[in-house]
């Protein structure tokens, strides 16, 4: 009589195979959640430097001046929002996401070149705020990779 017990990691694995139906519906949405999540997050924040550019042009006047103009503020907006109508279209998604990683790279270099702004390693409201364009770089290269993998 074989009375063989069945160890944890055996029964978790049947016990996950019951959630192959759930694994299958997140692997099918990922790839439009994330391109058009951050769609939305794009047209946002690249609508709401037209409303009023200020707070990103004293952002820029702490970190890189010679970019601290409304004028400059007003190009990023527009880019973000081009990023997102694509992204919405689903048109060159690798490349549009390559434009949006350098879009987000450039506000991350801000915790390198301004730390008195991000306040590192204790950081204040800005650097908080700054700190989740990481999770939106890690995105985008996710994107990219799952649309030239196509």
């Amino acid at each position: 009589m074989n009375n063989k017990m069945s160890t944890g990691s055996e029964m978790s694995m049947r016990q996950a195979g019951g959630l192959d139906w759930l694994f299958a519906i997140c692997q099918r949405i990922a790839e439009p959640f994330v391109r058009i999540s951050l769609g939305i997050i794009l047209l946002w924040i690249g609508a709401l430097k037209f409303v009023d550019p200020s707070p990103v042009v004293g952002l820029l006047q702490a970190s890189l001046p010679i970019f601290a103009s409304a004028g400059f503020v007003y190009v990023l907006g527009a880019l973000e929002i081009i990023a997102a109508l694509l992204l919405f279209a689903r048109f060159a998604v690798r490349y549009v996401g390559l434009l949006v990683l350098a879009l987000f790279a450039g506000t991350l270099t801000i915790f390198l070149i301004a730390p008195g702004v991000t306040g590192m390693p204790f950081l204040t409201l800005a650097g908080q705020f700054l700190l989740k364009d990481l999770v939106l770089f890690a995105a985008t290269v996710s994107l990219i990779a799952q649309d030239a993998a196509r």
